[in-house]
């Protein structure tokens, strides 16, 4: 096979540019989702127009091409019974505050592309469609299709791959991966859950009160942001201030307004996932508060500051197994007004947990507090066993193509659209030691190195693939 995988390489390398303009162009493309925009854009016009754009270049490219009513799309080659899929997404979270290179702009600086997206997942999907057209130029022969499958809505819930596989009844693939996380491969992903809460708040003749309070921008996402409005008589303000004066905190800020206080407290973004890698505005912005006299607002303040504990202690959730470790949390958005408040958990649990187990464990915790359970999302967990394929095959392909035989298979609170697809996982972008990222933060950025050898690696592993027994 060396010389198969060295023609798949030899076109990646004479094709490099080709590939970092494609994906300069997608990243210039803000692919948010918004409201639906009528027939075929049920995300929005911005995501949308980037499924116009990929799908417009796998036609260009030679592929024969599917618009599945704007949920997701696909660019396919080959022929045969079966097939076999990479699998990523074009839609992107908010890009947030604080980049130095326009977060869609595409700017290549330095070796790198920036961009939001050009990690998270426009950049390692193009590599794999990329990668399918180096197999079909080389003409090498394959036993199954393979199929390049753009999906739209995996940042807000997922609901186009529910769409794909299901309402359109699109065929499934024999074996697929999801370029949507790191090497070797992830073979189990946390359970993941948005656990929405309430509560009312009945204020009285209360001496300063919160009018309004808002954090967060995404539940998978860390806070970067989180602000609130204190009324009250001008003599309580003017304490307020005097008091919130000897509360140092150079995050925190605080600004007299005709209604009252504005305070708006500083974070730092990160994945959802990974909140003990942010730091929460909206826990600054609770903790702020506490130092104010607010008696009808304290209880809810002190339970949501100890409910931002990011392993769920606060809920009444922590917990762990041997295959992929502790549950984490996020307090992930904060809406409070006119005496409701409101806030999002993100939460990924251990695989050997069910949703049913998440909620007998909070729900005693919340009952107790005051607090109503008014929605909640749920995510399963994926778990292949490393002796199954694909598993066996990809990890043999990252071996052979980095010569790295000690870094394990790992695990992740993350989650990708593997856990929506059968006989599938996550097959990098992300290098061990790699300088790419950071996912979901300002200067989101993939290097040009890592997107010619991811390329090629993935050229490797759809050939594979595509030719298993």
């Amino acid at each position: 096979m060396a010389d198969e995988i060295g023609l798949l390489h030899a076109w990646i390398d004479a094709h490099r540019a080709d590939l970092i303009s494609a994906l300069q162009g997608v990243l210039r493309i803000p692919s948010k989702k918004e409201a639906p925009a009528g027939p075929g854009a049920p995300f929005g016009m911005p995501i949308r127009q980037a499924l116009d754009y990929t799908l417009d270049l796998c036609r260009t490219l030679g592929f024969r091409t599917a618009n599945v009513d704007g949920y997701a799309g696909h660019a396919e080659m080959g022929a045969g019974a079966e097939m076999v899929a990479a699998l990523g997404h074009l839609d992107v979270v908010p890009e947030g505050d604080g980049w130095q290179y326009p977060p869609f702009g595409g700017e290549v600086v330095d070796g790198r592309i920036y961009g939001r997206g050009a990690l998270d997942d426009k950049g390692p999907i193009f590599a794999a469609l990329y990668a399918a057209k180096a197999i079909m130029e080389s003409a090498l022969p394959l036993r199954r299709r393979i199929r390049i499958i753009f999906g739209c809505d995996e940042e807000s819930g997922f609901g186009c791959v529910h769409y794909y596989w299901g309402e359109a009844g699109q065929e499934r693939p024999t074996y697929a991966f999801t370029p949507d996380a790191c090497f070797p491969l992830i073979y189990a992903e946390k359970g993941i859950a948005n656990l929405t809460v309430e509560r009312f708040v009945q204020h009285g003749d209360a001496p300063l009160r919160v009018v309004k309070a808002t954090g967060g921008l995404r539940p998978n996402m860390v806070p970067h942001s989180a602000e609130a409005l204190i009324s009250g008589e001008a003599a309580d303000l003017y304490r307020a201030v005097t008091r919130l004066s000897r509360y140092w905190d150079r995050n925190v800020t605080i600004t007299p307004l005709e209604q009252g206080l504005r305070i708006v407290a500083s974070g730092k973004s990160a994945h959802g996932s990974t909140p003990h890698a942010g730091d929460n505005a909206i826990a600054r912005l609770l903790r702020a508060l506490l130092e104010l006299d607010l008696p009808a607002d304290r209880s809810w303040l002190e339970w949501m500051l100890a409910s931002a504990d990011s392993t769920g202690g606060g809920l009444g959730i922590p917990g762990s197994d041997e295959v992929a470790g502790p549950l984490t949390c996020n307090l992930g958005v904060l809406e409070a007004s006119d005496g409701r408040v409101r806030a999002v958990y993100n939460i990924r649990y251990p695989v050997s947990w069910t949703i049913t187990t998440l909620l007998d464990r909070s729900k005693p915790l919340l009952e107790a507090s005051g607090w109503t359970l008014a929605a909640y999302t749920d995510s399963p967990p994926l778990y292949v066993p490393t002796d199954a394929e694909p598993v066996q095959t990809l990890l043999r392909v990252y071996r052979e193509e980095t010569g790295d035989t000690a870094t394990p298979p790992q695990t992740t609170g993350g989650g990708t659209y593997a856990r929506a697809t059968p006989r599938a996982v996550a097959f990098g972008p992300g290098f061990p030691g790699a300088s790419d990222g950071p996912v979901h933060e300002p200067d989101e950025c993939i290097t040009l190195d890592t997107l010619i050898r991811t390329a090629k690696i993935y050229a490797h592993a759809l050939y594979a693939l595509a030719n298993l027994p």
